[in-house]
């Protein structure tokens, strides 16, 4: 084995053991965990993953699929919030819409809305079944027609509350989340690594 290789692999090695001890031992610094005192909003919130082709509706709903068991207990608002993190940290363009009379029906909702590079929305319900939907991309009129639009989970919480969106505080969508933060770590060792 070419001996640059060999201290590529060390060096990888080395870093992979680092970020597992400050991951799941605690280490010397914070960086492993998530910091959920500020504003209670996990911090950092929005990862760095391997980007999907976020210009493919197939691959948005290859994405959904892959997170629907962790966002079974959720509710609404939460799940709508767990969704957008995990697209935006994917590479989606996704924002949020909120409606406070949905359908004229007296009742608030919420939904994404994803962006293709054409500027074209594709509007995502993760709760569709809730508000009687057949499908998490629905076509229906209803979705075009909102109160509110917020940028990003830090623009919904200052308007409607962090306590609101907080999917983080329940311990299926959690593990998701430590996953992810998992996962991310170890792309950027390996991109270190091939530096």
């Amino acid at each position: 084995m070419p001996r640059k290789l060999t201290y590529s692999l060390l060096a990888l090695a080395f870093v992979a053991a680092g970020l597992y001890l400050i991951a799941f031992e605690g280490g010397t610094d914070n960086r492993g965990r998530w910091d959920i005192s500020r504003s209670d909003i996990p911090d950092p919130y929005y990862l760095d993953l391997r980007k999907a082709d976020v210009h493919n509706p197939v691959d948005l709903i290859r994405y959904s699929s892959s997170i629907k068991d962790y966002a079974a207990n959720l509710d609404v608002f939460e799940k709508a919030a767990f969704y957008e993190w995990y697209f935006r940290s994917h590479g989606f363009d996704v924002s949020f819409a909120y409606s406070e009379n949905f359908a004229e029906k007296g009742k608030n909702h919420v939904w994404l809305l994803v962006k293709n590079q054409k500027g074209e929305v594709i509007e995502v319900d993760p709760s569709y079944g809730e508000v009687g939907m057949r499908t998490m991309l629905p076509l229906n009129p209803e979705y075009t027609e909102y109160d509110l639009a917020f940028e990003d989970i830090y623009e919904a919480s200052e308007s409607l509350g962090t306590k609101k969106w907080a999917w983080w505080k329940d311990e299926t969508a959690r593990q998701a989340m430590d996953e992810n933060v998992l996962l991310a770590q170890k792309e950027e060792a390996m991109r270190v690594a091939s530096e």
